[in-house]
């Protein structure tokens, strides 16, 4: 049954990839220049409610939003990137603020090719408090271990946080602190599946990330507070458990699935 299940996941996500690769893609700049922006002397709604230790904390870092598959189409970015301007600031040619959006591909085009792998170098200037993986696409985990490689210990010294990765799996498990993903709706046959969102809204699950990111200062531990913790990124009403492996059986320390 689990390796049923987990081959009708892979097809879910190859139709998934497939059909948001045909979305129109925007950079987060775009977004905000066509809605408007809140003026610059606002403070955002989140960063109003912060302790002074924790607005000296993040004086001069970003943290970095990366809105992949399924959160790349015009309407997400716009919602997204909005929500998180009101909330924290998102940091345009114009003005500073605590978040930095990119988006895949848009961000992402070197000599006229999409490579995420280019990562590595859109961050390199950036004093980072963490990062946000949306959508994860495939080899991202490879970015982010070019980013380990730069440190003396090969750890990334902040929080790193992905959802909905369409990334390798165990990739995507070594190079965050914890992946969560949504779990598709078994029983149907291969061919007949469609592709599945999960009915929540991704504004607030970012917004949960942030604010709690920038309260950690430090990467998570994989223990048995892990679980807990992810569970209060979602809402109430969906419970969090562990990802088992369809193939092998294995249940993963840092990697959660819900409904």
């Amino acid at each position: 049954m689990l390796k049923k299940t987990f081959l009708i996941f892979l097809a879910v996500s190859t139709i998934f990839i497939s059909s948001c690769k045909k979305e129109k893609s925007l950079k987060a700049s775009e977004a905000l220049a066509s809605a408007g922006t809140e003026s610059a002397e606002n403070v955002p709604e989140k960063l109003k409610k912060i302790s002074a230790d924790t607005k000296a904390y993040i004086e001069g870092k970003n943290v970095v939003v990366v809105l992949g598959y399924g959160y790349n189409d015009e309407a997400n970015i716009t919602k997204i990137t909005q929500s998180l301007n009101n909330n924290f600031g998102v940091e345009t040619s114009e003005k500073q603020g605590l978040i930095s959006v990119f988006v895949y591909p848009a961000d992402f085009m070197v000599a006229g090719k999409e490579r995420i792998s280019s990562l590595a170098d859109r961050i390199e200037d950036k004093n980072l408090a963490g990062m946000v993986i949306l959508g994860a696409p495939e080899g991202l985990h490879i970015a982010l271990s070019k980013i380990q490689d730069k440190f003396e210990d090969g750890k990334i010294p902040y929080p790193v946080f992905t959802f909905f990765s369409q990334d390798d799996v165990l990739g995507t498990e070594s190079t965050s602190d914890f992946v969560l993903d949504y779990a598709h709706k078994a029983g149907a046959l291969e061919d007949e599946v469609t592709d599945y969102i999960p009915d929540f809204d991704a504004t607030q699950i970012l917004t949960n990330a942030v604010s709690s990111m920038i309260e950690l200062r430090e990467p998570l531990k994989a223990d048995a507070s892990l679980m807990p913790f992810v569970q209060k990124l979602l809402e109430k009403n969906r419970t969090v458990i562990h990802y088992v492996d369809g193939e092998t059986g294995l249940q993963s320390i840092n990697h959660f699935i819900f409904e």
